[in-house]
């Protein structure tokens, strides 16, 4: 559960910086995703915003997807296991970064 309440929080981090980016935005069209994401889950937000942003949310967007899918992980009874190798990731990796998905070996 400790892991859960981690992604949960960076999630609702993530969340709020593309909420203060898409403020910061003079572009009529950022306005308007910003009041569609104000008005939709926030586990919908990914299938949302597809190809609406630039290039300077990659970053955002690339951690949301990764945490997003630890948290599916969780879900389905497969979080702390490689999914490439199935080994179970060893406690300090997960700590480091609990959306972890490959041990180090197969992140090579």
């Amino acid at each position: 559960m400790h892991h859960q309440q981690k992604l949960d929080q960076e999630i609702a981090k993530v969340q709020s910086a593309i909420m203060a980016m898409l403020s910061e935005s003079p572009l009529s069209c950022y306005q308007q995703l910003k009041y569609e994401l104000s008005s939709i889950k926030k586990s919908e937000w990914i299938d949302h915003i597809g190809q609406k942003l630039g290039p300077e949310y990659t970053p955002l967007i690339k951690r949301m997807i990764q945490l997003e899918a630890a948290i599916s992980q969780i879900e389905i009874g497969q979080y702390g296991y490689c999914c490439d190798c199935e080994q179970e990731l060893p406690s300090a990796l997960l700590e480091k970064d609990p959306a972890t998905q490959r041990c180090d070996k197969c992140a090579k």
